[in-house]
């Protein structure tokens, strides 16, 4: 099992982060510390569950983890195009931030169809 900071969907996630960093002093200040700072929180969180769910050592454990991923990437998705509508994203910044969750929600479904094939096998 390969290390969780070794993992794409790792360097695709901390990416975003950076990339959502950087947008959040654009945020106009009634935004910044409300859909900024959620946005912030969960990508963060996001993050910590790859932890989890690479070091999990039963299937159904890694797979409930996988799927409380993509609840909370539906969720920054969510803020996301709303940070956008309200102009605090530039259209240009929206789309490479969109492109990155689209690359890692790909990963994330190609892991937990893997493991769920896994758990099948048994």
């Amino acid at each position: 099992m390969a290390q969780y900071n070794h993992l794409n969907i790792y360097k695709a996630s901390f990416d975003f982060l950076v990339g959502l960093s950087q947008q959040l002093k654009h945020f106009q200040r009634e935004y910044r510390y409300t859909i900024g700072e959620k946005l912030t929180n969960n990508s963060i969180e996001f993050i910590a569950l790859i932890y989890k769910a690479n070091s999990a050592k039963i299937s159904i454990k890694r797979q409930e983890y996988l799927e409380q991923m993509l609840e909370k990437l539906q969720y920054i998705n969510i803020l996301l195009r709303l940070s956008f509508e309200l102009k605090n994203i530039s259209n240009d910044k929206y789309i490479i931030l969109a492109k990155n969750t689209q690359n890692i929600e790909k990963q994330l479904n190609g892991w937990l169809n893997q493991t769920i094939n896994r758990e099948k096998q048994k």
